[in-house]
């Protein structure tokens, strides 16, 4: 879920960075462990606010998983599924386009 799109929108500045920007250092580990550590992190703060009383978590499906209810009327959850929606699903998504389109224009430019 939200940790996969923050991964790949994480991976996709990674790719852009190292591409475009001529980064003359060499990728070390603690850079990449503070993008997959902050990618989790970020994750973190998204999904427990349910836990604390901002919307709520229901069963799922065939009552295999859970998830946010969705369907809830109230206004904090309508809040947070706003702002899971803009913070978990657009952003993410914009900076992949914005990474993968500068990547495509610098490609085709060489």
């Amino acid at each position: 879920g939200i940790v996969s799109l923050i991964s790949l929108a994480v991976l996709s500045y990674e790719r852009y960075s190292t591409l475009t920007l001529c980064n003359k250092r060499n990728a070390d580990y603690r850079k990449a462990l503070l993008a997959v550590g902050g990618s989790w992190i970020y994750s973190l703060v998204w999904t427990v606010p349910p836990l604390l009383g901002w919307s709520s978590y229901g069963v799922e499906g065939a009552g295999t998983s859970c998830s946010v209810r969705w369907s809830s009327e109230s206004a904090k959850s309508t809040s947070y599924i706003i702002c899971l929606f803009i913070f978990c699903l657009v952003i993410p998504v914009m900076v992949m386009m914005y990474c993968y389109v500068r990547l495509l224009y610098a490609v085709k430019q060489v």
